[in-house]
Protein backbone atom coordinates (compact mmCIF):
# COMPACT_ATOMS: atom_id res chain seq x y z
CA UNK A 1 0.00 0.00 0.00
CA UNK A 2 1.19 3.50 -0.67
CA UNK A 3 1.89 5.49 2.47
CA UNK A 4 1.04 8.99 3.65
CA UNK A 5 2.19 10.85 6.77
CA UNK A 6 1.97 14.22 8.43
CA UNK A 7 5.01 16.19 7.44
CA UNK A 8 7.99 15.34 5.20
CA UNK A 9 9.17 11.78 4.60
CA UNK A 10 12.36 9.81 5.19
CA UNK A 11 13.22 9.38 1.62
CA UNK A 12 12.65 11.98 -1.00
CA UNK A 13 11.07 15.16 0.55
CA UNK A 14 11.49 13.02 3.41
CA UNK A 15 8.66 11.04 4.70
CA UNK A 16 1.51 14.55 10.51
CA UNK A 17 -1.29 11.03 10.28
CA UNK A 18 1.49 6.36 6.15
CA UNK A 19 -0.45 10.21 8.54
CA UNK A 20 2.13 8.47 7.04
CA UNK A 21 9.10 7.97 3.80
CA UNK A 22 7.70 10.81 2.74
CA UNK A 23 7.44 10.64 6.37
CA UNK A 24 8.95 13.14 8.46
CA UNK A 25 5.97 13.99 6.91
CA UNK A 26 2.27 15.10 9.64
CA UNK A 27 5.61 14.81 11.99
CA UNK A 28 1.56 14.10 11.27
CA UNK A 29 -2.49 14.90 11.70
CA UNK A 30 -1.90 14.14 12.82
CA UNK A 31 -2.86 13.18 10.14
CA UNK A 32 0.49 13.29 8.96
CA UNK A 33 0.97 11.92 7.51
CA UNK A 34 -0.29 7.44 4.07
CA UNK A 35 -0.86 10.46 5.76
CA UNK A 36 -0.81 10.60 7.65
CA UNK A 37 -1.24 12.37 10.38
CA UNK A 38 0.88 8.04 8.58
CA UNK A 39 0.15 10.33 7.96
CA UNK A 40 1.94 11.96 7.92
CA UNK A 41 2.30 13.67 6.27
CA UNK A 42 5.46 13.85 0.78
CA UNK A 43 8.96 13.17 -0.31
CA UNK A 44 8.66 9.79 -2.14
CA UNK A 45 5.08 10.61 -2.86
CA UNK A 46 3.32 7.70 -4.61
CA UNK A 47 0.87 8.26 -7.36
CA UNK A 48 0.74 9.52 -10.89
CA UNK A 49 4.18 11.10 -11.35
CA UNK A 50 3.22 12.96 -14.51
CA UNK A 51 0.31 14.49 -12.61
CA UNK A 52 2.67 15.32 -9.78
CA UNK A 53 4.92 17.34 -12.08
CA UNK A 54 1.94 19.46 -13.05
CA UNK A 55 0.83 19.59 -9.44
CA UNK A 56 4.09 21.14 -8.29
CA UNK A 57 3.69 23.93 -10.83
CA UNK A 58 0.30 24.77 -9.32
CA UNK A 59 1.20 24.44 -5.65
CA UNK A 60 2.28 28.08 -5.32
CA UNK A 61 -1.04 29.38 -6.64
CA UNK A 62 -3.12 26.86 -4.73
CA UNK A 63 -1.49 27.82 -1.46
CA UNK A 64 -2.14 31.52 -1.93
CA UNK A 65 -5.00 31.31 0.52
CA UNK A 66 -3.04 29.14 2.97
CA UNK A 67 -0.54 30.17 5.61
CA UNK A 68 2.66 31.70 4.25
CA UNK A 69 4.84 30.68 7.18
CA UNK A 70 8.11 29.13 5.97
CA UNK A 71 8.39 25.44 6.78
CA UNK A 72 11.37 24.47 8.91
CA UNK A 73 13.22 21.21 8.28
CA UNK A 74 11.92 18.51 10.63
CA UNK A 75 14.12 17.34 13.46
CA UNK A 76 15.85 13.97 13.38
CA UNK A 77 13.98 11.09 14.95
CA UNK A 78 15.53 9.92 18.20
CA UNK A 79 14.66 7.18 20.64
CA UNK A 80 12.33 8.25 23.43
CA UNK A 81 13.60 8.53 26.94
CA UNK A 82 12.13 6.31 29.61
CA UNK A 83 11.09 9.23 31.78
CA UNK A 84 8.28 11.62 30.84
CA UNK A 85 8.56 15.15 32.13
CA UNK A 86 5.10 16.65 32.39
CA UNK A 87 4.24 20.04 33.78
CA UNK A 88 0.86 21.80 33.71
CA UNK A 89 0.01 24.10 30.80
CA UNK A 90 -1.82 27.39 30.99
CA UNK A 91 -5.05 25.63 30.00
CA UNK A 92 -4.95 22.86 32.61
CA UNK A 93 -4.69 22.56 36.38
CA UNK A 94 -2.68 19.34 36.73
CA UNK A 95 0.04 17.38 34.94
CA UNK A 96 -2.37 14.55 34.11
CA UNK A 97 -4.86 16.98 32.58
CA UNK A 98 -2.06 18.56 30.54
CA UNK A 99 -0.97 15.16 29.22
CA UNK A 100 -4.55 14.27 28.31
CA UNK A 101 -4.90 17.54 26.39
CA UNK A 102 -1.70 16.92 24.42
CA UNK A 103 -2.65 13.35 23.53
CA UNK A 104 -6.12 14.50 22.43
CA UNK A 105 -4.55 17.14 20.18
CA UNK A 106 -2.18 14.57 18.70
CA UNK A 107 -5.07 12.24 17.85
CA UNK A 108 -7.03 15.18 16.43
CA UNK A 109 -4.17 15.90 14.06
CA UNK A 110 -4.29 12.36 12.67
CA UNK A 111 -8.09 12.47 12.41
CA UNK A 112 -7.99 15.77 10.53
CA UNK A 113 -5.43 14.44 8.09
CA UNK A 114 -7.32 11.22 7.43
CA UNK A 115 -10.52 13.19 6.90
CA UNK A 116 -8.87 15.54 4.42
CA UNK A 117 -7.05 12.70 2.63
CA UNK A 118 -10.29 10.77 2.11
CA UNK A 119 -11.24 13.44 -0.45
CA UNK A 120 -7.78 14.97 -1.04
CA UNK A 121 -9.10 18.34 0.14
CA UNK A 122 -6.30 20.78 1.10
CA UNK A 123 -8.86 23.36 2.21
CA UNK A 124 -10.49 21.11 4.82
CA UNK A 125 -10.92 23.40 7.88
CA UNK A 126 -10.04 20.59 10.29
CA UNK A 127 -6.40 20.82 9.16
CA UNK A 128 -5.88 24.39 10.37
CA UNK A 129 -7.72 23.56 13.58
CA UNK A 130 -5.33 20.74 14.44
CA UNK A 131 -2.05 21.84 12.80
CA UNK A 132 0.32 24.76 12.31
CA UNK A 133 3.29 25.26 9.98
CA UNK A 134 5.50 23.65 8.94
CA UNK A 135 3.31 20.51 9.04
CA UNK A 136 0.17 22.34 7.91
CA UNK A 137 1.86 23.67 4.78
CA UNK A 138 3.46 20.30 4.00
CA UNK A 139 0.15 18.47 4.34
CA UNK A 140 -1.67 20.97 2.14
CA UNK A 141 0.96 20.67 -0.60
CA UNK A 142 0.68 16.89 -0.46
CA UNK A 143 -3.10 17.00 -0.70
CA UNK A 144 -3.00 19.41 -3.63
CA UNK A 145 -0.77 17.00 -5.56
CA UNK A 146 -2.97 14.04 -4.63
CA UNK A 147 -6.09 15.91 -5.70
CA UNK A 148 -4.63 16.78 -9.09
CA UNK A 149 -3.49 13.19 -9.54
CA UNK A 150 -6.93 11.80 -8.68
CA UNK A 151 -5.61 10.09 -5.54
CA UNK A 152 -7.46 9.68 -2.22
CA UNK A 153 -6.83 7.75 0.99
CA UNK A 154 -8.87 5.02 2.64
CA UNK A 155 -8.37 2.93 5.77
CA UNK A 156 -7.18 3.80 9.27
CA UNK A 157 -4.09 4.05 11.47
CA UNK A 158 -3.84 2.58 14.97
CA UNK A 159 -2.05 4.89 17.41
CA UNK A 160 -0.16 4.12 20.65
CA UNK A 161 1.12 7.57 21.69
CA UNK A 162 3.21 8.41 24.76
CA UNK A 163 4.19 11.87 25.95
CA UNK A 164 8.00 12.06 26.06
CA UNK A 165 8.29 15.67 27.24
CA UNK A 166 5.93 18.52 28.09
CA UNK A 167 6.38 22.19 28.96
CA UNK A 168 3.88 25.05 29.00
CA UNK A 169 4.42 25.69 25.27
CA UNK A 170 5.86 22.55 23.66
CA UNK A 171 5.19 18.82 23.82
CA UNK A 172 6.89 15.83 22.19
CA UNK A 173 5.06 12.56 21.59
CA UNK A 174 6.52 9.21 20.54
CA UNK A 175 4.31 6.64 18.91
CA UNK A 176 4.44 3.19 17.35
CA UNK A 177 1.74 3.27 14.71
CA UNK A 178 0.20 0.48 12.68
CA UNK A 179 -1.69 1.38 9.55
CA UNK A 180 -4.00 -0.43 7.18
CA UNK A 181 -4.64 2.74 5.21
CA UNK A 182 -3.88 2.92 1.51
CA UNK A 183 -3.86 5.44 -1.31
CA UNK A 184 -6.13 4.64 -4.25
CA UNK A 185 -7.03 6.21 -7.56
CA UNK A 186 -10.44 7.82 -7.13
CA UNK A 187 -11.60 6.86 -10.62
CA UNK A 188 -10.80 3.15 -10.36
CA UNK A 189 -10.35 2.36 -6.67
CA UNK A 190 -7.06 0.63 -7.48
CA UNK A 191 -4.11 1.05 -5.05
CA UNK A 192 -1.44 3.59 -5.90
CA UNK A 193 2.00 1.97 -6.33
CA UNK A 194 4.37 1.21 -4.80
CA UNK A 195 2.33 -1.27 -2.79
CA UNK A 196 3.83 -2.11 0.61
CA UNK A 197 2.69 -4.35 3.45
CA UNK A 198 1.32 -2.89 6.70
CA UNK A 199 4.07 -2.32 9.24
CA UNK A 200 4.87 -0.74 12.58
CA UNK A 201 6.48 2.67 12.22
CA UNK A 202 8.08 4.96 14.77
CA UNK A 203 6.66 8.48 14.89
CA UNK A 204 8.03 11.54 16.69
CA UNK A 205 5.60 14.46 16.82
CA UNK A 206 6.06 17.96 18.21
CA UNK A 207 3.04 20.00 19.31
CA UNK A 208 2.92 23.67 20.29
CA UNK A 209 0.48 25.58 22.47
CA UNK A 210 -1.13 28.24 20.23
CA UNK A 211 -4.22 30.33 20.85
CA UNK A 212 -5.13 28.38 23.96
CA UNK A 213 -4.97 24.93 22.33
CA UNK A 214 -2.35 22.36 21.36
CA UNK A 215 -1.58 21.86 17.66
CA UNK A 216 0.73 19.56 15.71
CA UNK A 217 3.72 21.44 14.28
CA UNK A 218 6.26 18.81 13.22
CA UNK A 219 6.44 15.08 12.63
CA UNK A 220 9.18 12.64 11.66
CA UNK A 221 8.71 8.96 10.88
CA UNK A 222 11.04 5.96 11.00
CA UNK A 223 9.56 3.31 8.75
CA UNK A 224 9.58 -0.26 9.98
CA UNK A 225 11.07 0.58 13.38
CA UNK A 226 9.39 1.77 16.57
CA UNK A 227 10.97 3.65 19.49
CA UNK A 228 12.50 1.63 22.31
CA UNK A 229 9.97 0.46 24.86
CA UNK A 230 7.14 -0.41 22.46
Amino acid sequence: MAKRWLGPYPAALTRLHRIPARRDRPSGSTVQARHGPRGGLVGGRPGNWMSLVGALALVGLALAGCSSTTAVAPSTTSAPTSTTSASPTASTSSPSAAIDAVLAAYRAGWAAYEQALSTSDPSNPALATAMVNPVLEQVRKSLIADNLGGVVGKGATTLHPRVASLTTTTAVIYDCTYSTSILVYKATGKPVPPVTKPEDDGVRTTLVFRGGIWKVSRQTVTEGSCPAGY
